[in-house]
């Protein structure tokens, strides 16, 4: 009987033992599955923040290039103003020259008549490049506009006036580029 006894309990071992192997097997594999499934988890959240981290990249890269694109457009339409800006105060002074000849030729012959269309055609240029003559004559003197070179006492002309312009300013694209030379009452 001791030995029924020994035998069953070595059954019931053995079943125990293979129970205990099922049941352990059971536990690695749910405890695989289970860090199969936190793996994924991580992977995916990995693979999630590191798209999110690129997103962000390429808007900043994206909005650099615009900052980038607008800056060198800016850059160009100022460098060719101010090129323009160089021209023409270079070209002033032949204006000048061809109003003062305007004024002391005889408007009578032919030959003023061509000086005065080369002046015209001359100015109609340089407008469509943005220049605009400065008036001064009976104005409010402003020195953002004028450049007062005589001071005079007049009962014709209102106090800190312009009497008299004797160089005419221009402004280029809202730019002030060389102020009228006046005189202004007191």
């Amino acid at each position: 009987m001791e030995e029924n006894i020994k035998k069953n309990e070595n059954i019931n071992s053995d079943k125990d033992l293979e129970e205990n192997e099922e049941n352990c097997e059971e536990i690695l594999n749910e405890d695989l599955e289970s860090e199969d499934n936190n793996l994924e988890e991580n992977y995916m959240n990995d693979k999630e923040e590191e798209i999110e981290e690129l997103k962000n990249s390429l808007s900043r890269l994206q909005a650099d290039f615009i900052n980038f694109k607008n800056r060198t457009e800016r850059e160009r339409t100022q460098s060719i103003a101010l090129a323009n800006e160089r021209l023409i105060l270079n070209l002033l002074p032949v204006i000048d020259d061809i109003e003062r000849a305007l004024d002391n030729t005889d408007n009578t012959d032919g030959f003023y008549d061509g000086i005065l269309l080369i002046h015209e055609n001359l100015l109609n240029i340089l407008e469509k490049e943005g220049l605009k003559q400065l008036n001064s004559d009976n104005e409010e003197f402003d020195p953002n506009y004028h450049h007062a070179i005589l001071m005079e006492a007049s009962d014709e002309v209102e106090s800190n006036h312009v009497i008299e312009t004797f160089q005419k300013g221009y402004i280029l694209n809202d730019k002030v580029i060389r102020p009228s030379m006046v005189k202004v009452s007191e």
